[in-house]
């Protein structure tokens, strides 16, 4: 099943591809992180609820040891044979929710606060999203949300997304 919605002001469809790892280690490991600037080009997020990005390559802060790893095969390879991490790619769906009403459909399923004051491009929360567990996180200013959520519920999150929408009159 492919999700697609197009709508006054706001659009949902699967984002672009990457490898995704979920990465376990400690900061105040200098070896973890030096592996981890060898194989990402980057180290990971220390400040809660924050992502690090370096060209197509993005670290997700999950809690203090976890990270969410979005990147080419190469690195990902690389990672998988250096780092404690697991990949994670087939079992997430994430759906890039675009557009100027983006912030209004995600508020309906989530009591984050989505105001650009509160959760400025660059946020990532853990959430209760439409009642089941979900990444969200806020790529771009624009804005493009990123909500990962586990592929067996992509039927039900579509669904879900468009009746959203149709509550709204998108």
């Amino acid at each position: 099943m492919t999700i697609a919605i197009a709508a006054q002001g706001v659009t949902v469809a699967e984002a672009p591809p990457a490898r995704r790892l979920l990465v376990r280690g400690r900061v105040d490991d200098h070896l973890f992180i030096d592996e981890m600037r060898w194989a990402f080009g980057l180290g990971p997020p220390t400040t809660p609820c924050t992502a690090t990005a370096r060209g197509g390559t993005r670290c997700l802060w999950l809690d203090p040891t976890s990270w969410l790893v979005e990147s080419d095969d190469r690195a990902a390879d690389i990672a998988l044979e250096r780092i404690a991490a697991i990949e994670v790619t087939d079992a997430r769906l994430v759906l890039a929710v675009a557009g100027p009403r983006a912030r209004d459909l995600l508020a309906v399923g989530t009591g984050v606060d989505l105001h650009p004051a509160a959760f400025p491009a660059g946020r990532v929360v853990r959430t209760l999203f439409g009642r089941v567990g979900a990444t969200l996180f806020l790529a771009d200013p624009e804005p493009v949300f990123h909500l990962h959520v586990d592929r067996p519920l992509e039927r039900w999150i579509g669904e879900w997304l468009r009746e959203a929408a149709r509550g709204l009159e998108l």
